[in-house]
């Protein structure tokens, strides 16, 4: 384990879905998980999570959140050997698995075109879809705390301020059965912003998993004793990650998501993070997110945006019927 999160700590696409954790949360659902590894002479060469996950009539998909890590230190001509061997591999076993497909979302920029054209010229496809966001909030937290506070759009600091006015309070907990307040209060926002969460023991998992390793933790902001806004926040090396997100319908307009956050951020910041992950956004005006992204966006940041899935057709016939059913047209 220390060693495969070593590799995957220094790797500069290395992230939490890629840790020995994440494939232990995975495996609490009762799905398969590879953890398939390169190496030559001492030396690993690439390192890649898959999960294998249920499709419709008894078939299933390879799936890898982010990248194939590759060490990139070593000469080209290894790292492309590395990368192939694994793509091998997963083909080898994949009539075995009933796997129909193998898919990635690897942080490239949707303008890389040298890295994307490695992945195609393996026989990787573009889909028009993603798993995890294409579009991403990064905040560089490594200024002092007043800098960030100025970096940040006035209304979101005066909010952060109206929040320590009306004394809300922020903590943090990897105590399992404190998943309960993020439940009850997840069920509120799903309520209210239409949408269906997780169910209760896939939070439940999460915390008591990787909180074990101290990769996350469960902020909750109060009014008193009164649970206002929770999340749930992963740090994986020199990156906090916001996963999930809950608040009440009452006492709003005491602001407890911006204390929640500028939290989360002092926090982060003595964790020795140097980006705080505010999660997917999206800049459509009538999107869903509309509204998160704007509350994102206060606290300042850049904005990252991803190519998205890319998917290495395993099994042919099965494949194109795929694609029919949901109306896929890939690059």
């Amino acid at each position: 384990m220390q060693s495969w999160d070593y590799f995957v700590l220094q790797h500069p696409d290395g992230n939490l879905l890629q840790s020995w954790a994440w494939g232990e949360f995975q495996k609490k659902f009762g799905r398969s998980v590879w953890r398939l590894a390169i190496s030559d002479n001492g030396h690993t060469l690439a390192q890649l999570l898959v999960i294998k996950m249920p499709l419709k009539f008894g078939w299933h998909i390879f799936y890898s959140p982010r990248a194939i890590l590759i060490n990139k230190t070593q000469p080209a001509s290894h790292q492309h050997t590395a990368m192939k061997l694994i793509v091998d591999y997963l083909k080898n076993i994949a009539t075995k698995e009933k796997v129909i497909l193998f898919r990635t979302d690897p942080p490239l920029s949707s303008g890389d075109t040298t890295a994307l054209s490695i992945y195609k010229s393996m026989g990787f496809l573009v889909s028009p879809k993603s798993t995890q966001p294409k579009t991403n909030l990064w905040l560089d937290i490594q200024p002092k705390e007043p800098n960030l506070l100025l970096q940040m759009k006035p209304k979101t600091r005066y909010n952060i301020r109206l929040a320590e006015k009306h004394q809300i309070t922020v903590s943090s907990t990897q105590k399992p059965e404190d998943i309960n307040i993020f439940n009850d209060l997840i069920r509120t926002t799903a309520g209210r912003d239409g949408f269906q969460p997780h169910p209760d023991n896939y939070y439940a998992d999460q915390l008591a998993i990787l909180g074990k390793h101290n990769l996350i933790s469960l902020f909750i902001a109060k009014d008193g004793n009164k649970p206002l806004a929770t999340a749930l926040v992963s740090f994986f090396g020199r990156t906090a990650t916001y996963l999930h997100g809950a608040s009440s319908d009452q006492n709003r307009d005491k602001q407890p998501t911006y204390a929640l956050h500028w939290e989360i951020i002092k926090t982060a910041k003595q964790r020795d993070c140097i980006i705080y992950d505010l999660g997917g956004i999206n800049l459509n005006d009538n999107h869903a997110w509309a509204g998160i992204t704007r509350f994102k966006l206060g606290f300042g940041g850049n904005i990252v945006d991803y190519v998205g899935n890319l998917e290495l057709p395993l099994n042919r016939p099965w494949f194109k019927l795929y694609q029919l059913l949901v109306n896929k047209k890939y690059d």
